[in-house]
């Protein structure tokens, strides 16, 4: 079966190939970081540009409320009708770094000081988000999520914290690895010699259940240091 890959940079930095049947398409890739440092702690998205325009439309409809600039790019402020939700995004040339606030709108110097805090850099392949070395802050969880259309999705956990996902007996092996049925309907965790994917299977009419195992048989996984 033809094969495509896929080659990403993680929030971190560190690169990740994952190999796909090349039959099903891939529809859309996000990652994401949690920072946890003394009290503090607080999480971002990335997306592709769009994101917080989609979310902003068709996840949590919310109005921009105010435009900053930070470290030479726009960041946009929005908040929900209720008030309930806001979102704060940095707009980069590939992707955008979005976080998610409860309650209104928060005040222009928190947003100005929690993006001031990272060093962000976008490529075509990712965007890295690190915490600047004067905040003491560190990567308290880092994944990707790759979707797959009519197949499935996986969540892909940075090495350091994806040990604790792998059983201790062996699984069924697999075209690059082994792989494990969990707890949860159509849910399997997905071991490769340098990576592991929590893989979730669509359901849909749109492809036979074997037709998406076999996509399962064939995803590989590999981090390797950026």
């Amino acid at each position: 079966m033809a094969a495509q890959r896929l080659r990403l940079v993680a929030p971190g930095g560190d690169r990740v190939t994952v190999d796909l049947p090349a039959a099903a398409p891939v529809s859309h890739v996000v990652a994401g970081v949690r920072f946890a440092g003394g009290s503090f702690g607080t999480g971002f998205q990335i997306g592709p540009r769009g994101y917080h325009d989609f979310a902003c439309t068709h996840v949590a409809p919310a109005q921009t409320r105010e435009r900053l600039v930070v470290h030479g790019r726009e960041v946009v402020v929005a908040e929900a009708g209720d008030g309930q939700t806001s979102l704060a995004t940095l707009i980069g040339t590939y992707h955008e770094l979005m976080t998610v606030y409860a309650g209104p709108a928060p005040h222009r110097e928190r947003v100005l000081s929690l993006f001031g805090s990272l060093r962000i850099e976008d490529h075509v392949d990712g965007m890295t988000v690190l915490p600047r070395a004067a905040t003491l802050l560190d990567s308290a969880g880092e994944h990707l999520v790759v979707v797959v259309r009519d197949h499935g999705s996986l969540s892909i956990p940075a090495p350091r914290h994806a040990a604790g996902l792998l059983p201790r007996h062996a699984g069924a092996p697999t075209k690059h690895g082994e792989v494990w049925k969990t707890g949860y309907a159509r849910s399997f965790v997905l071991g490769c010699p340098a990576g592991v994917a929590e893989v979730h299977l669509a359901d849909t009419p749109a492809k036979t259940e074997q037709e998406r195992l076999d996509w399962l048989d064939g995803i590989g996984v590999a981090w390797e240091r950026g």
